[in-house]
């Protein structure tokens, strides 16, 4: 059976929703599926639209998965009447709730007629857009504005990864402990909260700095540019560096030297209080212990790698984590490989897209 792949974003301004696409397109092409991708390439918003209508081809009997349209969907409805016309099932998969991407922009920083174009658009995607869909694949549960008399189209699983593809981290030899973040960093990664703990770690009431404690804070965004500027007022440039992007070898190599990961520490600042993040799995991987302040289903509180920190605004307290690690290594020195096997074993996207293959299934035995 014929698989689309369908998504309206960059996949080369982020290599982690780029990962993401090709490991679901490698699930399902493992279950039996001829897949192909039809993506865009063009920068601008309008462009991308206006290349994606001329990419979208009309064929019958085949699976459409929809990714990353958001309130662009407006100028797809017409497509969409057709394709399901043509007896085709239409997948949408919604990275973040509809509801917290409405709260999102009200609270935009975008100027009053950016922020009422947009808000335009969304309301005519959404919710009329849903009914269009045989099935909808979110991360988290949706609010019940978009869910009323459509629940059964609903499906809730969470991220995975194409483990085979990543690389198990060496074990570090240094007497430092090595902290490390991969993101598009953006405000709610709440980055700013490692940053001022270690500002209390070196400059607080802790006489006898040790050991010594660094943060490689990996990526580009939005964010970047204010984290640097208070690392550069709390005097913290020797121990918080930004090696900009990375991917490939050169990430692998600043991840052999790291000890603990940090995933997203302020969901909060964008109404989430609970986690889904593809990083999170690629630290499991990877065997890289790591920090989460929101819950993450997949990794529960029994689950002995995760250091769990409030969902505030606190500064996040190293001596803790320096405490909590040195306990985890020497109870179980084997961390790393133990970990990799929980990945290999409950994580990949085979196992999380396995509900999204049965309820295909189940609809194209129904269409027959």
């Amino acid at each position: 059976m014929d698989f689309y792949y369908v998504t309206l974003e960059c996949l080369e301004k982020s290599l982690g929703v780029k990962k993401k696409v090709l490991g679901q397109m490698e699930a399902f092409k493992s279950f039996g599926f001829n897949v192909s991708l039809i993506k865009t390439v063009q920068k601008g918003v309008l462009f991308r639209v206006f290349e994606m209508q001329k990419s979208l081809k009309i064929n019958k009997n085949a699976v459409y998965y929809f990714r990353g349209f958001g309130f662009l969907f407006v100028f797809f409805k017409r497509k969409l009447r057709k394709l399901k016309k043509n007896g085709n099932i239409l997948v949408l998969e919604i990275p973040t709730p509809i509801i917290t991407s409405e709260k999102e922009f009200v609270k935009s920083k975008d100027n009053m007629l950016v922020k009422k174009i947009k808000w335009f658009l969304f309301n005519h995607s959404f919710p009329s857009v849903l009914e269009y869909f045989d099935l909808i694949v979110e991360y988290a549960p949706e609010d019940l504005k978009y869910t009323q008399g459509i629940e059964n189209k609903f499906v809730y699983i969470s991220n995975g990864v194409d483990v085979e593809s990543i690389k198990l981290k060496d074990k570090n030899e240094s007497n430092s402990i090595n902290l490390i973040s991969v993101a598009n960093i953006s405000y709610w990664h709440g980055f700013d909260r490692v940053i001022k703990g270690l500002y209390e770690y070196y400059y607080g009431d802790n006489k006898l700095v040790t050991p010594e404690v660094f943060y490689y804070c990996v990526g580009e965004g939005d964010d970047l540019e204010n984290l640097k500027k208070m690392v550069e007022e709390l005097n913290l440039e020797k121990y918080v560096i930004f090696p900009g992007a990375k991917s490939g070898k050169e990430l692998n190599n600043i991840f052999d030297k790291s000890d603990i990961a940090i995933g997203s520490l302020a969901n909060h600042r964008k109404g989430l209080f609970y986690d889904a993040a593809l990083k999170n799995r690629e630290y499991c991987a990877r065997g890289v212990p790591f920090i989460l302040a929101s819950p993450d289903s997949d990794f529960p509180e029994m689950f002995p790698y995760v250091f769990r920190v409030s969902s505030d605004e606190r500064a996040v307290n190293i001596k803790e984590i320096i405490s909590w690690y040195e306990r985890l290594i020497q109870e179980n020195p084997d961390y790393s490989i133990e970990m990799r096997k929980y990945a290999e074993e409950h994580l990949s996207w085979q196992a999380k897209l396995m509900p999204v293959l049965e309820r295909i299934n189940k609809l194209s035995y129904e269409n027959k």
